[in-house]
């Protein structure tokens, strides 16, 4: 019905979607400038201890999240950042899989394209931002893709950083229509069909990218 949807915009979903916005957005260009960055400098770039910060980043996949809440919990709470953006967005800036996913990547890329660009006078930077990054269009996309599946999803991490109805994402939202006896059954699934819509969407428009992504870090690998 309907009524369902206006009583759970309501309840505040507008509020929760715009947190969720800021949140998803916040980690997802952290997350493309930094991987990107630290995933061409282990592919191409050549530096004392690069095999061992390699190794370091394939073991942090290897750690559950779960594990890291009790740590980065203290931490916000001793900086000031329950109940706040910076909680839900600075700790989550990396991702161990990603950055090893663009590292494969630009490994793909042939070489001779940037010692072109090398003779033609462009530094290390130039050649990165004007050559690397433009044919890099369809792994950037596939970041967005994972990350925003990722963090649009996330119900762990925001009920444990933020507590106040009005700092909630989408996720926490839902989850506080329902108690231990009671739960508000028509207006969490109306709510579950509004908080799919954005990841169908943004499927929809990059699932060329993705596609072709894979298939080239696939073969590469």
């Amino acid at each position: 019905m309907l009524e369902n949807y206006k009583d759970v915009f309501n309840a505040g979903l507008v509020t929760w979607y715009k947190n969720s916005l800021i949140m998803t957005s916040g980690i997802i260009l952290g997350n493309i400038f930094f991987n990107t960055l630290a995933g061409y400098a282990l592919a191409r770039i050549r530096f004392p201890g690069r095999n061992v910060i390699f190794f370091i980043i394939i073991g942090t996949m290897m750690i559950s999240g779960q594990i890291t809440i009790v740590p980065i919990y203290i931490m916000c709470v001793n900086l000031g950042w329950i109940n706040t953006y910076k909680a839900l967005i600075i700790p989550f800036l990396t991702n161990g899989m990603l950055t090893f996913f663009m590292r494969q990547y630009f490994l793909s890329i042939p070489v001779e394209l940037e010692e072109s660009a090398r003779i033609d006078g462009l530094g290390r930077f130039g050649t990165f931002a004007r050559i690397v990054l433009p044919i890099s269009t369809m792994s950037l996309a596939t970041q967005i893709i994972f990350l925003f599946r990722d963090w649009w999803n996330q119900l762990l991490w925001p009920v444990t950083l933020t507590n106040r109805l009005n700092m909630f994402v989408v996720t926490a939202g839902l989850n506080s229509l329902k108690g231990q006896y009671y739960e508000w059954t028509n207006l969490s699934m109306a709510g579950v069909v509004c908080a799919i819509l954005p990841i169908i969407i943004i499927f929809i428009f990059m699932q060329k990218q993705f596609a072709e992504s894979i298939a080239v870090v696939g073969i590469k690998g």
